[in-house]
């Protein structure tokens, strides 16, 4: 076994896609469509996962899990999402049939919840395993309507933050697509994001109706990271944002900025 955990970060294009290997296990976090997730696990000699996490359902994340689940080299212990009641893409519906298939072929475990209550119970190792957001009261809204302080929900709202601390340390937040209705939702439970590594929200694109600029310094006001990641497609979307990535200079001017793609938002700042 390893000695020391590990993050990678993979160039999956416009979505989102980790690897935790823990000193006793893997995690996925997210993936898109494509191979290079199922071809990285071969390289690293990767035949087992203990748990998936799904931070929504939007098919820039979910995608490549079908792929996954549906591999027959890799085992795959559990799977943790929250439900999506207006979700009706085809890709949803293709996770729910793979879903189904890995639960009942290879006993997968399926957990119908990520949130707050899950921190602590995902290591695998020695890093504690944070879901940062949403809350259970928030997920039960499932994407759509009002929180309780009748805010308007999105999916992205209530997408899955997911924190790693190693050795009370908090050594990176993965920010998922939250949007500013959700991160406000966050600050209500907890404030102390504080960690060295911001794999930035929604891939630098638009935080729901909110200023770009100002979410940005907000978040980055609160995280203070010495690395900012966007994992972008280039030319997709066009994303960073110019508004995102001023929001970022202008509150954490020292950190490091770093494209999975090459960027020319990202190709002039410090990297």
């Amino acid at each position: 076994m390893m000695s020391l955990p590990e993050l990678i970060i993979l160039d999956v294009g416009h979505g989102n896609c980790a690897i935790l290997r823990d000193t006793n296990g893997v995690i996925i976090i997210d993936c898109p469509q494509g191979v290079t997730l199922i071809e990285t696990l071969e390289n690293l000699s990767i035949k087992e996962i203990s748990h998936i996490l799904i931070s929504h359902a939007d098919a820039d994340h979910i995608a490549g899990i079908i792929n996954l689940l549906s591999n027959e080299t890799i085992k795959i212990n559990k799977v943790h999402l929250n439900p999506d009641l207006c979700r009706e893409t085809e890709t949803w519906n293709d996770l729910l049939i793979a879903l189904k298939d890995a639960r009942l072929r290879l006993g997968t475990v399926v957990s119908t919840e990520l949130t707050t209550t899950k921190t602590g119970q995902l290591n695998v190792g020695q890093v504690l395993v944070e879901i940062l957001a949403p809350t259970p009261e928030l997920a039960l809204v499932g994407g759509v309507g009002r929180s309780v302080d009748e805010r308007r929900l999105n999916p992205n709202s209530t997408s899955a933050v997911v924190g790693l601390v190693h050795d009370s340390h908090r050594v990176a937040i993965l920010g998922a697509d939250i949007d500013q209705v959700g991160l406000d939702q966050l600050l209500k439970e907890r404030s102390d994001l504080k960690a060295d590594i911001l794999v930035f929200p929604h891939h630098g694109g638009k935080p729901g109706g909110a200023d770009g600029k100002a979410f940005a310094q907000q978040l980055c006001d609160l995280v203070k990271p010495n690395l900012v990641v966007f994992s972008i497609g280039r030319g997709r979307f066009d994303n960073p944002r110019e508004e995102i990535v001023e929001g970022v200079v202008s509150s954490v001017p020292m950190a490091h900025i770093l494209c999975t793609q090459l960027s020319k938002k990202c190709a002039g700042q410090r990297s």
